[in-house]
């Protein structure tokens, strides 16, 4: 890759940008137009599509499949042009390095090597969206704090800089593991003196220690970790109904209906697998949506997924449930679930092999029958080097430390392991 020379930006509050207007002193404004953008261009290369964004979302017509090579090759060339713009504008760091992680973390489409470049100038451009909006400022009042997005700035930082710093390590290529792990230390021992991230906060030991949920029920954070060993009674039911649920899935595989099923309730998401089908999930239902026409091919699913508050009653959007398939060879990059949740997965089909999730500083592998119940608000990924796919039926549910929601139960007591020293400092319905 080369870098491109940008002819001379019209200075002011905004400009013009290969079609897009950006402003030069508020760099929230700029994140949706340049994401948009990365968005469209690579669904439009990997998939060779005509895909444009209307009311409803980034809607992709004329689907050829397969990877289109000159569509691609543009997109890298306007890459390159932003991140040139972003160097000398700093209002463009933030939706740079967001675009990057969520569209570049691969080298390429069908490729699982991590694209070191595009990592650590992603790492370079957060830095400097939190050196723009004041975000290392310990002075900084917690309320303009979070309004600036600077709590999520600095967990996407040190995701990526401690995930590349792995990365490198487990390459064997020490020399620049360290020297990318030092720079996360930094980063890290920084972040560490800011009050959003105080005592109130839980333990912060390492970048792993990270969870969105601490910012709204941190004593559970503290208590549970990444891997609960709390027994939820949604966790007991799946369990118990495991032969009912792996038997509509075989069904549904038997038929071939599994990929229909995940094209008709699919969106628009960002680059999580180096190949566009590692990672497919069939969604029964979304924000205590359920979708009737999939539905329709698993009524006994559904029908347990109704009877549970959880999920059913869950007033949150980031709630659903749907089977997940992980392809064999597949990757999941490391990646926050959104907050405040919690997720589970009943494990129904699992292949020999080497196949495991990392969350937080926990690593964790399926058993059929099994349910893990975690915190995806940890980084997490996961690494599939099987044969077989690997089928679950995830479901993200309301948090049961959120006092907000029922669950089913009118005036119910919160677990003991919602209550601690550690304090939220966001109510649970600002999602």
């Amino acid at each position: 890759m080369r870098w491109v020379l940008l002819p001379a930006l019209v200075w002011g509050e905004t400009f013009l940008l290969d079609g897009l207007e950006l402003s030069t002193t508020e760099d929230q404004k700029n994140d949706q137009p340049i994401y948009k953008w990365f968005e469209r261009a690579f669904f439009s290369a990997v998939q060779s599509a005509d895909c444009t964004h209307d009311e409803t979302g980034l809607q992709c017509r004329n689907i050829r499949g397969g990877f289109d090579e000159e569509r691609w090759q543009n997109l890298i060339s306007q890459m390159w042009r932003l991140v040139d713009a972003a160097t000398r504008v700093p209002a463009l760091a933030h939706a740079v390095a967001m675009s990057l992680y969520s569209w570049m973390w691969w080298e390429g489409p069908g490729s699982d090597r991590v694209n070191l470049i595009t990592g650590r100038l992603a790492c370079d451009f957060f830095a400097a969206s939190l050196a723009f909006n004041g975000c290392t400022d310990p002075a900084l009042g917690l309320q303009e704090f979070y309004v600036r997005n600077c709590h999520m700035r600095w967990r996407y930082l040190m995701m990526i800089s401690s995930e590349l710093g792995r990365h490198l390590a487990l390459e064997r290529d020490l020399l620049q593991a360290a020297q990318v792990l030092r720079q996360a230390q930094g980063y890290f021992a920084a972040m560490r003196q800011l009050p959003a991230f105080g005592p109130h906060a839980g333990v912060l030991a390492s970048p792993h220690h990270i969870s969105l949920n601490a910012d709204y029920f941190p004593a559970s954070v503290v208590q549970q970790g990444p891997i609960w060993s709390a027994r939820l009674p949604i966790a007991e039911f799946l369990e118990e109904h495991f032969a009912t649920i792996k038997g509509e899935l075989l069904v549904l595989l038997g038929e071939d209906k599994f990929s229909f099923m995940s094209q008709v309730t699919r969106n628009a998401e960002p680059q999580f697998g180096p190949r566009d089908d590692d990672w497919l999930t069939a969604y029964l239902v979304r924000g205590a949506q359920f979708n009737e026409v999939v539905c329709a091919s698993a009524p006994k699913t559904c029908q347990l997924l109704r009877s549970r508050p959880e999920l059913a009653q869950c007033g949150s959007g980031l709630s659903g449930s749907g089977f997940l398939r992980m392809r064999p060879g597949g990757r999941l990059k490391p990646h926050f679930g959104g907050a405040p949740r919690l997720s589970a997965h009943l494990a129904l089909l699992v292949p020999d092999g080497e196949l495991f999730m990392s969350v937080g500083y926990q690593t964790v592998r399926w058993e059929e029958g099994k349910v893990i119940t975690f915190d995806d608000t940890f980084v997490h990924s996961v690494t599939h080097n099987g044969r077989e796919p690997r089928y679950v039926l995830n479901v993200w549910m309301c948090h049961p430390c959120d006092p907000t929601e029922g669950h089913g139960a009118p005036g119910r007591i919160m677990p003991e392991y919602c209550h601690g020293p550690e304090q939220g400092v966001l109510p649970p319905t600002v999602r």
